[in-house]
């Protein structure tokens, strides 16, 4: 009995659906389109770049034991970007994140400063990229330069003089020559590394018919020193006598007059001697002597008349030899 109800159902529902077809089935149906106001997934890839700054570092002297480097940008220079400490180097490279440097003008620079008392710091200037690479030219680091200055006048007239060679030696090798300025100053820049160094000496001069100045000098408490050059005699010499000056080298300046005399000095060509008697082809004068002190000392003592010339001042300058001429 309820086999034959299942089968009457079952043939009830394929008559209703041969009847009405799928129609009857259909999804429902909307006049409009429904948004869920979600946002749309975007995908978003960011590229950073860096700047790599590479500053090669040659040290030509003495190497400082450790180096700051600051990096300044966009005219500041109060605020560095950054800041580094590092051993001495050949290259030295600075990371800097993109941007941050001025890229239309040379306003950013490295600051490099040696940790040691005798370098001075440098800077280094440069125009920046927003991203890649700076190689900037090799930085000589150097000792602090030594420095002499001073005015060359005439001692006896205290009249400044011009166009006098003044000359920096270290023992025998010349290491600069400069001349004195119209207004007699002069100025000798050297290398730091020599600030250490002894047999250090200045001479001046040596084209006038006085001999030369010559003064040993140190750097070893200051780098920076003062020498006023006088040169020929001192109104306090020519006080004493007329003046003459040797006419050749070696001249021997006894202190008596007869054959027995010791010998004191051998004269340079050029030194002034305030003679003060004469005696039988002999003359018996004052010299000056510059001390280790700075100061000058008058010595009297015996030389040969033929050795002197009578000291002239209408011209300071030697006379050119013929064989001392260019060509």
């Amino acid at each position: 009995m309820v086999l034959n109800r299942q089968k009457l159902a079952l043939a009830s529902f394929c008559l209703l659906f041969w009847f009405t077809g799928c129609s009857s089935m259909k999804m429902s149906q909307y006049p409009e389109v429904i948004y869920n106001h979600r946002q749309p997934l975007v995908s978003v890839s960011y590229e950073y770049g860096e700047i790599d700054i590479e500053l090669p570092l040659v040290f030509p002297g003495l190497i400082p034991g450790q180096l700051s480097f600051q990096v300044f940008a966009k005219g500041d220079s109060i605020n560095p970007l950054i800041t580094i400490k590092s051993e001495p180097t050949d290259v030295v490279r600075i990371f800097l994140p993109q941007g941050v440097l001025d890229i239309d003008e040379r306003n950013n620079f490295i600051l490099i400063t040696p940790h040691h008392p005798d370098f001075i710091s440098s800077k280094v200037a440069f125009e920046g990229v927003n991203f890649g690479k700076i190689t900037l030219d090799p930085l000589y680091v150097v000792q602090q330069p030594l420095n002499i200055a001073g005015i060359v006048f005439n001692k006896l007239t205290e009249e400044i003089l011009a166009d006098i060679d003044v000359s920096l030696f270290l023992e025998n090798e010349l290491l600069q020559k400069v001349h004195s300025k119209p207004s007699g100053e002069y100025s000798i820049t050297i290398p730091g590394e020599f600030k250490d160094r002894e047999l250090l000496r200045i001479i001046a001069g040596e084209k006038l018919i006085f001999s030369p100045f010559r003064k040993d000098i140190s750097f070893e408490k200051s780098k920076s020193l003062k020498v006023d050059i006088g040169l020929g005699p001192s109104q306090d010499l020519a006080d004493l006598g007329n003046l003459y000056v040797t006419n050749k080298s070696n001249v021997h300046f006894r202190d008596k007059p007869h054959i027995g005399g010791a010998t004191l000095f051998l004269l340079p060509e050029g030194e002034p001697v305030a003679v003060e008697q004469i005696s039988k082809g002999l003359y018996y004068g004052t010299i000056e002597i510059l001390v280790s002190s700075g100061k000058r000392v008058q010595l009297s003592g015996w030389l040969e008349r033929e050795d002197t010339d009578l000291l002239f001042f209408d011209n300071l300058f030697k006379e050119e030899k013929l064989n001392d001429q260019a060509l």
